[in-house]
């Protein structure tokens, strides 16, 4: 049985490591800029030509430091955490089979975030760039499993969430429906994978839910705090 204490600090712990997801993300892709270690070279994707890469691979450093890789590995590891908290929640406010979910679609989501930044850290080695074949090969499972699997995987965790929050009307009308909105942009985004056109869904998707998880990291919180206090008195 729950004591009041773990039903507030449970919430917070989520929240904080739901921050944490999307601070260390975003830092990923800040980070190497700031640092010059892109040389200023746009970032190649699956879809760019062999003479964008070939440019990218002539101006971009090897043998840096991988910064963009331990900061998603460190986001990868907040939204398992996340995951974890936010199923417990879901089960207390009494949707099991959606906690269910929320733990399982959360810890996939993370795993493949962990598995992208793992092979963001090979890309980053010098040898890696002077094949520019393997180069390639190394990025589109970077891409794959950071984009289109991770995107999708942490859609239906977030819509697990919302839907479960909304029939409970335990926070705000307008979080349940950001968050639903992202879930089916992110679940969608899996359409990538067969047509190129579907892939503005990926970055839709992945930052609505991040705007999601920055607004339930402030007000969860300050809800499970509200009803504690009620049950208190």
């Amino acid at each position: 049985m729950p004591t009041t204490s773990d039903a507030q600090t449970r919430p917070r712990i989520g929240a904080l490591a739901g921050a944490c997801y999307v601070l260390f993300f975003l830092a990923s892709l800040v980070l190497p800029n700031v640092l010059g270690q892109n040389g200023g070279a746009s970032l190649v994707t699956p879809y760019s030509t062999n003479a964008d890469l070939a440019r990218y691979l002539a101006i971009a450093g090897h043998g840096t430091v991988p910064v963009a890789a331990f900061c998603q590995a460190i986001s990868a590891l907040a939204l398992l955490v996340f995951a974890g908290c936010a199923a417990d929640y879901v089960h207390r406010i009494g949707h099991a089979a959606s906690a269910t979910l929320t733990r399982t679609s959360g810890t996939v989501a993370a795993a493949f975030l962990l598995l992208s930044a793992s092979v963001q850290w090979i890309l980053s080695l010098p040898n890696t760039g002077d094949a520019p074949s393997v180069y390639r090969a190394v990025l589109d499972l970077s891409f794959i499993t950071g984009a289109a699997a991770q995107v999708t995987t942490t859609g239906i965790l977030i819509g697990a969430i919302a839907a479960a929050t909304r029939t409970a009307g335990r926070l705000p009308s307008w979080l349940n429906w950001l968050g639903l909105t992202a879930a089916a942009l992110s679940v969608l985004s899996v359409l990538s994978l067969l047509f190129k056109d579907a892939t503005p869904l990926l970055p839709l998707g992945r930052y609505l839910g991040m705007a999601w998880f920055l607004a339930l990291a402030v007000l969860l919180p300050r809800r499970s705090a509200s009803r504690a206090a009620i049950r208190a008195h």
